[in-house]
């Protein structure tokens, strides 16, 4: 404090042995009285009003004049009958009655006092912000809601924005300040939600591509997507099983075929929709079919109907437990067995195939499966049996079809076997070409129908046998 005025608000002091102390006194308390709980009329005036009350009180507008010439951004008071002006120093706070609003003085003058709080470096409420967390709240709830007060437009949106791919936007749900989960954007552009035990060690359970919107479950989930459109499944040998399988190109095809059957079958609602699975030439690993599609319509396994030798099966196939399945335009080859297993009530249709060299059969049917030739195929190579319906299952052609056996191959059991209540019913098909072998063998009340079709029927070099309640006619 000098010896005449006070530091801050600049209130007049008494002097030693001053006299008349009273009138100092009473100036202080005057400006204490002016600036105190400040309220001001206006803020937009730029000359005094022509008849101000007593007490009255006004922010100097720019362009001053008059009386209040030069005194802008100042308090003028109208105390006694005179204007008198207050400089404002920073941080002081006036109500502008005339707009309800409260200012601050600050550098760049007086501002609206909510605008200056949102700039503040960090906020608190119940609780202490910091470095990290620069607005923090303790509360039971909170509540955002959109604006019907000024009013707004009935949107209520929160913005979590990041600065590059591999930064994260994130909600984070602790335990004990300890994650558990969270969803956003970590590290990518996908939306992810995420789990943790720990907090440090996180596991994606739910991801959603940021291009097609595709939704992905990278911990396994029971859950099935509905088709709602046909869908294809691509198989390129130079794919990859951690494609989606939707584009024939190699980033996008899968590698294998069992990979598609697990797929399709695990992670599918068929939905009265079809899926194919539609393979590049090549060579490829047999598969297991061995539970059914969920949802009404068909899966087909598709390679080149035209040429079907380009696309080539090596291995043993085996669809069971009620799977169905149509196969078009591949070539199976088994060295070191059965091309196809078929059974436990499962159904396999077979379009223009081409069946190659065999150790075992070619398609074997049993416990109640059955397998229907739809379209004229061929036959290229041998097997110890071409088709077999065992233990009450059925094969048929159902439709005036050929097959073209070509190369003369060689069947060192038969060409067709039906047994322990097997039915296979040929009347439909014509054979073309020559094989070597038995033709048939039909035993323990079994039937092998051809229409009248005779002894020799079916390919081979020797005729057939029926025996033990088998028939053959």
């Amino acid at each position: 404090m000098s010896s005449e005025t006070t530091e801050l608000l600049g209130l007049p002091c008494i002097m030693p042995n001053q006299a008349q102390k009273h009138v100092t006194h009473n100036e202080a308390l005057r400006m204490l009285d002016a600036l105190i709980q400040l309220a001001v009329k206006a803020r937009d005036l730029a000359s005094p009003p022509p008849a101000p009350a007593p007490g009255e009180r006004h922010i100097v507008a720019g362009g001053a004049s008059g009386a209040w010439t030069g005194r802008e951004g100042e308090i003028a008071a109208w105390l006694d009958g005179a204007w008198v002006f207050f400089t404002p120093n920073k941080g002081w706070r006036a109500w502008v009655e005339d707009e309800e609003r409260l200012l601050v003085f600050a550098a760049a003058g007086w501002v609206d006092f909510t605008a200056a709080a949102t700039q503040a470096d960090s906020f608190g409420i119940n609780t202490e912000a910091d470095e990290t967390n620069r607005l923090a709240v303790k509360s039971d709830a909170a509540l955002f809601s959109h604006d019907d007060q000024t009013p707004g437009t009935g949107d209520m949106r929160i913005l979590i924005n990041k600065a590059n791919i591999a930064n994260t936007a994130a909600l984070l749900f602790q335990n004990g300040n300890s994650g558990r989960a969270g969803i956003g954007l970590a590290g990518t552009d996908d939306l992810a939600v995420r789990v943790s035990a720990d907090g440090s060690v996180w596991a994606d359970a739910i991801v959603v591509d940021r291009a097609t919107g595709r939704v992905s479950f990278p911990a396994g989930s029971d859950y099935r997507e509905r088709l709602v459109a046909d869908r294809t499944y691509y198989i390129r040998g130079d794919g990859a099983d951690g494609n989606d399988g939707l584009a024939d190109t190699p980033g996008g095809a899968f590698l294998t075929l069992q990979h598609a059957i697990d797929v399709v079958t695990g992670a599918l609602d068929l939905g009265g929709r079809n899926v194919t699975i539609q393979c590049a030439d090549g060579t490829y690993a047999g598969f297991d079919m061995l539970s059914p599609q969920t949802g009404a319509g068909l899966i087909a396994l598709r390679g080149d109907p035209a040429a079907p030798g380009n696309v080539v099966i090596d291995g043993a196939v085996s669809i069971a437990a009620g799977a169905v399945l149509h196969v078009d335009g591949i070539k199976p080859v088994n060295a070191a067995g059965n091309c196809f297993n078929v059974s436990t009530t499962a159904l396999v249709t077979f379009g223009a195939v081409e069946f190659g060299a065999a150790t075992g059969v070619h398609v074997l049917a049993e416990d109640g499966a059955n397998v229907n030739f739809t379209a004229s195929y061929t036959i290229s190579g041998g097997a110890s049996r071409h088709i077999v319906a065992a233990r009450q299952a059925q094969v048929r052609y159902t439709a005036a079809l050929t097959v073209t056996v070509t190369g003369t191959p060689a069947f060192s059991t038969a060409f067709a076997q039906c047994n322990l209540l097997g039915l296979i019913v040929a009347n439909s098909a014509t054979f073309s070409g020559s094989a070597t072998g038995m033709r048939y063998q039909s035993f323990r009340n079994s039937y092998i129908q051809t229409g009248g079709g005779g002894a020799s029927f079916f390919p081979g070099s020797t005729n057939g046998t029926d025996s033990e309640g088998g028939l053959y006619g």
